[in-house]
């Protein structure tokens, strides 16, 4: 049985990294049409119109290819967070970007189904249960970063906590909306800002110098 989800060969020459490329484009189409259970390394091989060898030779496994294209989403998503945060001067303010944050996320993946059924795909494999866990540790630190100047450093780690906790809740609770109509995702985006927003400003302020 195959446990890894590590691509098994990093591509070094052009050949090979278009291939490489041709591959991953054929699997995200796969889990836009069918999903994560539909994609099988034969019919990833089949439209990527290349020997199955050559699938395998860079991925041990169907799992090695949806990490790989998360990851890539992940990355890209954690970089617009970090630029959403950008000279964030008060709380009051890290609480209105949040919000415009989280409804631009929302937005996004509504209107983006492919990166959405990506997502989705590390929560049906337990192998990349993890995977989802981290980012969701990586995109709380990268918020922190940006609040932890804003708070007294007594409440540092409760901030930690807070920023760790509401980037996992945030990413499940965005992808649940999407599928529900927009009046019942509306209210529950809107309690969910309202309650963030309140744990956010009940932070003490950190003393001026």
């Amino acid at each position: 049985m195959e446990t890894s989800i590590k691509i098994r060969k990093t591509p070094v020459q052009a050949r090979s990294k278009a291939r490489v490329e041709q591959i991953l484009k054929a699997a995200e189409e796969m889990i836009s049409d069918h999903g994560s259970d539909g994609l099988k390394m034969s019919a990833v091989a089949k439209r990527a119109d290349v020997p199955i060898g050559t699938v395998y030779q860079f991925f041990p496994n169907k799992s090695a290819l949806i990490q790989t294209l998360a990851t890539s989403v992940m990355s890209d998503i954690r970089d617009s967070i970090d630029a959403d945060f950008i000279g964030v001067s008060s709380l009051a303010d890290a609480a209105d970007r949040i919000e415009i944050s989280l409804r631009a996320y929302q937005q996004f993946l509504k209107s983006n189904p492919t990166v959405r059924d990506i997502l989705c795909s590390t929560q049906g494999d337990k192998k990349l249960q993890q995977l989802d866990l981290d980012d969701s540790r990586k995109n709380g630190e990268t918020l922190l970063r940006h609040l932890k100047p804003l708070v007294d450093d007594s409440q540092h780690d409760q901030l930690a906590t807070m920023c760790f906790m509401n980037m996992h809740l945030t990413g499940a609770l965005v992808r649940m909306t999407v599928e529900l109509d927009d009046n019942e995702a509306a209210s529950l985006l809107n309690m969910f800002i309202t309650n963030l927003r309140t744990e956010i400003t009940n932070f003490t302020s950190r003393a001026g110098p």
